[in-house]
């Protein structure tokens, strides 16, 4: 199972130019590639057990198969319209930047999928800090 169908990814492309149900049997792939960089790019910051739960697209969050249908269409243009004219990939890498963009965004908390701490940070993750005691400078000190 995928985080994404056919219809998922239609959404990110012109119907007038591409259909996904042209797309030959390679759409599997290009699915699991998609879902391979969303998972890698999260490791480590939405917690392991909560992305073991999206076995399908109706387990995976909203924001996730977004993220996931937009690689795959970019994929999927490049591809397909690429064979026809290389002075038309303006869009998929559009795509694509908007894909990376969302990640960053989660992998920075501006954004949030269930799993991912929503920890903003403090002076009470560095050392020494302005409660630190004592001070490790003031503004008497001269070097």
């Amino acid at each position: 199972m995928s985080y994404i169908d056919d219809a998922e990814v239609q959404r990110f492309l012109p119907v007038d130019k591409l259909k996904v149900e042209d797309v030959p049997d390679d759409k599997g792939d290009i699915y699991d590639d998609a879902e391979r960089i969303v998972r890698g790019y999260l490791n480590g910051v939405v917690d392991a057990t909560v992305i073991a739960l999206w076995v399908d697209k109706a387990s995976t969050p909203e924001l996730i198969r977004a993220i996931a249908g937009r690689f795959a269409a970019a994929r999927i243009y490049r591809n397909r319209l690429g064979e026809q004219s290389y002075n038309d990939m303006g869009y998929p890498q559009v795509l694509y930047n908007e894909a990376m963009g969302f990640l960053n965004g989660i992998i920075s908390g501006e954004l949030a999928v269930d799993g991912t701490p929503q920890t903003q940070f403090d002076n009470t993750y560095f050392e020494p800090n302005d409660a630190s005691d004592p001070p490790k400078f003031t503004m008497a000190d001269r070097y």
